[in-house]
């Protein structure tokens, strides 16, 4: 009953929601061709209608794209707090996202929250977001006792679009009430329905010509360093910099940054990173590798971007037709040394990616390139994939490296992988399987693993019961295998099964268990873990989230199986409409080490942010980090920051902050630095 009554829901919506044209005006235009209103529910996901009334108009000045929302508001509304760009509030929301390229699968969306806060980005292809796009939306809010109205502009020259009129593109419309946890959406349709979520949206047609506009930016900056430990300041060439974007045309978008500072960057989170197999990686969090539009199609195993450790330069090209996407991206790196020893070498890093389109089909294509005046290294990539029938798709990857060493030795290897994904009702499926081979090589990125076969297998289930205690709950099943190319000995394999729900009462339970062998000083040794997580959000000014873990875990510098456990408890929140903070403290313990064993059994890893925003404008955040797991060169590390931000024009900002890591040595702490900091940056 429910399926037939979502399809005619469906099919309702078909007609009615068929494509409108947006008109030109340069005044606040409310017609009955320019107005949509059917909002439908979908989370909890049953179609139905939008208890309060919710209205939105749309029209154009050939430069700017404008929409109202008339949202009818209750007792409920909660307007949340203050907070920086990007970051996501706890709040009754609206949102659109507008879809320029309707072959490539994603969407630009902008967020509009009830105290002015601005949060834009783009939704990919596999439905998450990626905030660090940034654009010059605006918009107003006016409040009255039971209606929020809402008028928000979007300038055309942040969007690659294509330059000739009939513009044929798509919108989809979001309410969010945050006290019942809803969304309303136009159309109806939801992210689980993967790429028909792009295909089913909202067709709009804009027929007038767009304003052409070339929309440069120029941001010269400078920063002033204090060393707090040598009491001494720094001042030469390299305290001044320049970022540099130009959009040649309303698809394509050039960026190049000169000697670009990342001081303003708050201190990396700690992690885990005591007892791990492979070195640890960190999202990468500097504007200049994140910001726009990725084409590049490659994860941190091939281009690990974080290796740059400071560039002198850095340049992007990056661009969309109707046919394909492509983008371009060189950067050079600092010399660092210390003693006469080459630290961190002068690299040039380059990439090359093109990237067809069509319907069901896509081809990414990229090439990889890292070197020297001594050495260099190539790495090309190929990614076919086809979605044959509706959400299910099949794809390959193929990767090919060249390596001429410092000895000048060629050194050829490749990487394979194929696989199938499927997506029907409330389930989805994937399986896939990857070699490489021993001489495979990627400056550029993280290759931990070589000269292996594996196969992966992975099943879930979510439903959407809309009972009055189940919100949602669901279920996974996952396998994998991994043996060695050489010998076909086993090198791992694991296989597991969780459960989870979460509550309309604002509560989740899951609970995970896992068992595998892997192989570790020529033996094979079998581990076992079992977790349960709680989260619970209904008080806004204290959430908490905990873990337990418990089981065997092989300890890698003693090649054994222990007895261990893990908690990790998370307490967040917000305090009014201006504070914001969240603490988290891990702890982990192995059990049974031999007497005489050095390798330290227990330890505490802890995160503290606390941020103050007087106005979404203006804020200060400080930061603790911390751990104590002992290695050969001391026992205990501590990190502070605070970071002061005041946004006093549109891109223009002043940092003022300090950093500080501290290392515990034979019970002393021993400052690694600490510095001071001043940045300013304007935006012509």
């Amino acid at each position: 009953m429910k399926k037939l009554y979502l399809l005619l829901i469906l099919l309702f919506a078909a007609v009615a929601l068929r494509a409108f044209t947006i008109p030109y005006s340069e005044t606040e235009l409310k017609t009955a061709s320019n107005h949509l209103s059917d909002f439908r529910r979908i989370d909890p996901d049953d179609a139905r209608e939008i208890p309060l009334q919710t209205d939105v108009w749309f029209w154009h000045d050939k430069e700017n794209l404008f929409m109202l929302f008339e949202a009818e508001i209750d007792a409920t509304f909660d307007q949340g707090r203050l907070a920086n760009a990007d970051e996501w509030v706890e709040a009754d929301i609206v949102r659109i996202q507008i879809i320029t390229d309707v072959n490539n699968y994603y969407a630009y969306y902008f967020y509009s929250f009830p105290l002015g806060n601005s949060c834009d980005g783009i939704r990919n292809s596999e439905m998450s977001l990626e905030e660090n796009w940034n654009s010059h939306y605006k918009y107003e809010n006016v409040f009255s006792d039971s209606l929020w109205e809402c008028t928000m502009k979007i300038p055309f020259k942040d969007l690659r679009f294509f330059d000739d009129p009939p513009y044929h593109w798509k919108i989809i419309l979001t309410r969010y009430m945050n006290e019942s946890e809803e969304y309303y959406s136009i159309p109806y349709g939801t992210i689980s329905m993967g790429k028909d979520y792009f295909r089913t949206a909202q067709d709009i047609v804009i027929e007038d010509k767009i304003a052409i506009n070339r929309n440069y930016r120029i941001t010269p900056y400078f920063i002033k360093k204090y060393d707090l430990k040598e009491k001494t300041d720094s001042y030469d060439p390299e305290n001044v910099g320049v970022d540099f974007s130009y959009n040649p045309t309303t698809a394509t978008k050039v960026k190049i940054s000169l000697n670009p500072d990342f001081s303003d960057i708050p201190l990396d989170s700690e992690s885990d990173n005591y007892n791990v197999k492979y070195a640890p990686s960190y999202d990468e969090n500097r504007y200049f590798f994140i910001e726009d539009l990725d084409v590049f199609g490659v994860g941190s195993t091939y281009f690990y971007s974080r290796h740059i450790m400071q560039p002198q330069y850095a340049v992007k090209l990056t661009g969309n037709t109707e046919r394909f996407a492509y983008g371009v991206l060189s950067a050079r790196d600092k010399e660092v040394t210390e003693d006469d020893e080459v630290l961190n070498s002068d690299d040039f890093y380059n990439l090359l990616a093109i990237k067809p389109k069509w319907k069901d089909v896509s081809l990414q294509m990229t090439l990889l390139n890292r070197m020297n005046e001594d050495y260099h290294n190539e790495v090309f990539i190929t990614n076919p994939s086809w979605e044959f029938r509706q959400n299910q798709t099949v794809w390959s990857k193929f990767v090919y490296s060249l390596k001429d060493d410092f000895d000048h030795n060629n050194v050829t290897g490749y990487a394979a992988s194929c696989g199938y994904y499927g997506d029907k009702n409330d389930f989805d499926w994937s399986v896939s399987g990857e070699t490489a081979s021993r001489d495979i090589e990627a400056d550029m990125g993280q290759v931990f693993n070589k000269d292996y076969t594996s196969i992966n297998m992975n099943v879930d289930l979510e439903k959407n019961p809309d009972k009055k205690f189940f919100k949602k709950y669901g279920a996974g099943m996952w396998a994998n295998r991994e043996i060695d190319n050489d010998d076909y000995e086993l090198c791992e394999q694991n296989a597991g099964m969780k459960f989870w729900f979460s509550s309309t009462q604002k509560y989740s339970v899951s609970l995970n268990g896992n068992i595998g062998q892997e192989s570790c000083n020529n033996s094979l040794h079998t581990w076992d873990n079992l977790s349960i997580n709680f989260s619970y959000w209904k008080i806004s000014w204290l959430s908490t989230s905990w873990c337990y873990n418990f089981g065997h875990s092989l300890f890698y510098d003693l090649g054994e199986i222990y007895p261990q456990d893990y908690i990790y408890i998370s307490v967040y929140g917000e305090i009014g409409d201006n504070l914001s903070y969240n603490v988290s403290a891990q702890r982990k313990r192995y059990f049974g080490f031999p007497p005489d064993c050095t390798a330290d059994n227990k330890y505490w890893i802890g995160n503290a942010d606390l941020t103050f925003n007087f106005t979404n404008e203006f804020s200060i955040t400080n930061g603790l980090r911390y751990n104590d797991y002992e290695t050969e060169s001391r026992t205990a590390y501590v990190g502070m920051f605070s970071n002061l931000r005041y946004n006093f024009k549109d891109d223009c900002n002043l940092y003022i902050g300090y950093k500080t890591a501290e290392n515990e040595v034979e019970k002393e702490y021993e400052t690694s630095y600490k510095q001071a900091y001043m940045k300013v940056s304007y935006t012509f």
